[in-house]
């Protein structure tokens, strides 16, 4: 049973904004809770929601609010990684806050089995990633692009506002004509006619990622059976339900999942069984919440590197003990980590407590 419940909101400065289709990121407000049980087994995990609901509805605020409910939903029950998801269906969606509590739920299954989560997960030791990269001054893009193929990173992620990308994307080709590239549109295409999706189309890359807003299936296939770049869907990806409506209508060739869009690990697994080709995408989050993905993309099936760096390629501080590494282009993921409480107390501007 759960005894208490703590949440933390800390922001984490960008090294660099973070640009995307529909937004450049200064610093980001997470969300850590601390999750103990009445036996006293701990467990850990991160609320990856925006300030605003831009990539999906569920912002940092609502994340609260519905920890609030989801502790009364638990009030004196016994709860499992298995029981979870049933326990709180009463919930509809809020995917991001109920992917916070599996998460730390998973921990605490581990630590009662005596097992690192990596162990418990019979996860790999490590992750072959990729590197996203927001066009910007296109010089700037080009020696970005150059430094992450020398790194070893084996795919290339492009993200920028529609009216930016094609003319970036030919002096891109010009200079990379091989690199493994692909596109981020976060659901901003829209407006875009075919003929501009042609003109991308041309440019050999690996995937087109979600093209259009995210309940657009059936323009999504139309799209699809025009092109021969595979489309990938990521913010129309919620449940496993979803992946079976996308391979019904055609509406895309490959999955991004990402645990916390989904609700959670069990869900995540549950798309992996599906057979689909995917990979694995982060929300930038801190360490806490990237090592649990990582531990995810380690499992065999991927079928294209994920999308994430080292901890030291996004925050000035972020919040693990133990850094997380890239080495040739793969992310190595320790035995064991816990959250680093220095830098949480000293950046947090708020804690708030929940009790049963």
């Amino acid at each position: 049973m759960i005894k208490r419940a703590e949440l933390s909101i800390v922001p984490l400065k960008f090294k660099h904004p973070i640009v995307t289709a529909h937004a450049v990121l200064s610093v980001r407000r997470t969300i850590i809770l601390r999750l103990e049980t009445v036996d006293g087994a701990v467990g850990y995990g991160e609320g990856v929601a925006f300030e605003t609901p831009w990539y999906t509805e569920e912002t940092t605020q609502s994340m609260i609010d519905t920890s609030k409910l989801i502790l009364n939903l638990l009030k004196g029950m016994t709860v499992t990684t298995d029981l979870f998801p049933k326990l709180v269906s009463s919930i509809i969606g809020q995917r991001m806050a109920k992917a916070m509590w599996e998460s730390a739920l998973w921990e605490i299954e581990a630590a009662r089995a005596n097992e690192s989560l990596k162990t418990y997960l019979k996860a790999g030791d490590s992750v072959s990633c990729g590197r996203t990269i927001g066009i910007g001054l296109l010089n700037q893009t080009m020696k970005s692009i150059e430094s992450a193929l020398e790194e070893g990173f084996e795919r290339i992620k492009l993200k920028a506002s529609p009216h930016e990308l094609l003319p970036a994307l030919r002096e891109i080709r010009t200079v990379f004509p091989d690199a493994p590239l692909m596109i981020d549109l976060n659901g901003s295409a829209s407006e875009q006619p075919i003929e501009w999706f042609q003109q991308i189309d041309a440019h050999q890359l690996l995937m087109i990622e979600q093209p259009y807003p995210s309940r657009q299936f059936v323009k999504s296939a139309t799209l699809q059976q025009k092109l021969n770049t595979p489309i990938c869907l990521d913010e129309s990806i919620t449940s496993y339900d979803d992946v079976e409506t996308m391979t019904q209508l055609g509406a895309g060739k490959i999955v991004n999942i990402k645990p916390a869009r989904v609700g959670g690990l069990r869900e995540a697994l549950n798309i992996r069984e599906y057979g689909i080709p995917y990979w694995v995408g982060g929300m930038y989050e801190s360490g806490i919440g990237r090592y649990h993905t990582l531990l995810f993309a380690s499992l065999s099936g991927a079928h294209f590197p994920a999308d994430m760096s080292g901890t030291s390629a996004y925050f000035e501080q972020d919040l693990l003990d133990t850094p997380l590494e890239v080495e040739n282009g793969k992310l190595l993921l320790p035995d064991s980590v816990q959250p680093d409480w220095n830098p949480i107390e000293q950046l947090r501007e708020e804690m708030i407590t929940l009790q049963t």
